[in-house]
């Protein structure tokens, strides 16, 4: 017969594998049960099933003529401004008046072209001349610092591969001539990109600083018209909204300015809401709908021109209250009204 003593030590190890039968257990269900991550790191995107993708570097070619030779003054997670958003940004050092090329082919989204601010402080930020290409892919090439009056296209330009697009400057925030390049994702993120010219002989596409690169960003002729970039449907994935169809970036004039939002919303507040405000504004112009029972909503957004003349504006769309009152956000897309 077993004395007590045993006994409480058998009791105590059955007790033990019990439970640490339970936390086994319980460690391979939450393995496999996969919460959305409320944040993704520059150069990641939320998708529809909660996790954080890294988007896929696009190749580009360096944005200077072919048989240019450029130094790399700042490049990706440069400790002097190229941090979070801005993290996989590069700075080519030039002379004042070179030509800056497009990387890729695309249609410009926005340009400025007024400002002969510059100084080597955060308060010129915002005064920077500056063109964007939109790929049609939700990705947007940015050329910044570029000479007063030194922007050669316009918005809703087609623009080829090695097309002269602006001319290097030292506008906004800068302490002598230079062009900053990124590509953003749509919500003006910073993404990686390979430079065609850095992978000869199995390089990694990546600009390192203080090297000289050679540009082999060849004029292209007759590359075929670009699509402006468009929301896909797991867009809104991070707010609990799912679309049934993408929407657009770009307001035309010449249609009936208007979008039909169409989707279904997972989360707990009682209406749908679109929020939208001009760029250079601080009030949002809200518009909500109540979902059905199982979520599904659908409805029109119409864009007046007394209300929403040309120009720039933010978009969210979000769970919220029946006054169209929603959790904050901290970025938002931008869409352009023509």
């Amino acid at each position: 017969m077993d004395e007590p003593k045993d006994l409480l030590e058998k009791a105590v190890c059955v007790a033990n594998s019990a439970l640490i039968a339970a936390l086994l257990a319980l460690v391979v269900s939450c393995s496999s049960w996969k919460t959305p991550s409320p944040v993704c790191m520059a150069g990641a995107q939320l998708t529809s099933s909660g996790e954080c993708r890294a988007q896929v570097a696009q190749d580009h070619h360096i944005p200077f003529r072919e048989g240019e030779e450029v130094r790399v003054t700042q490049s990706y997670h440069g400790f002097d401004t190229h941090r979070e958003d801005m993290a996989y940004s590069v700075d080519f050092a030039c002379d004042e008046g070179t030509p800056i090329t497009a990387s890729r082919d695309g249609v410009v989204w926005s340009v400025r072209s007024d400002s002969n601010m510059s100084c080597p402080d955060p308060e010129c930020v915002d005064d920077a001349n500056y063109v964007i290409l939109d790929h049609g892919d939700g990705t947007y090439s940015s050329y910044f610092h570029l000479q007063h009056k030194g922007v050669t296209v316009e918005p809703g330009d087609q623009v080829c591969r090695g097309q002269v697009i602006g001319l290097c400057g030292d506008t906004g925030y800068a302490s002598g001539p230079h062009l900053h390049f990124s590509v953003l994702n749509p919500h003006w993120t910073t993404v990686p990109v390979n430079f065609v010219e850095l992978r000869d002989g199995g390089g990694p596409g990546v600009a390192l600083p203080r090297e000289t690169y050679t540009s082999k960003n060849q004029r292209t002729f007759g590359c075929s018209d670009s699509d402006y970039s468009r929301l896909g449907h797991d867009a809104f994935a991070h707010r609990g909204i799912m679309l049934n169809r993408s929407l657009p970036m770009v307001i035309e004039s010449d249609e009936d300015r208007t979008m039909y939002v169409q989707g279904r919303y997972t989360g707990q507040e009682s209406h749908v809401a679109i929020h939208r405000r001009r760029t250079t504004e601080r009030e949002w112009i809200e518009q909500c709908i109540e979902p059905d029972e199982d979520g599904a909503f659908s409805f029109r957004v119409d864009w007046p021109q007394q209300i929403f003349d040309e120009g720039y504006y933010f978009l969210m769309l979000t769970g919220a209250d029946s006054d169209c009152s929603a959790p904050g956000w901290s970025w938002a897309y931008r869409v352009r009204v023509r």
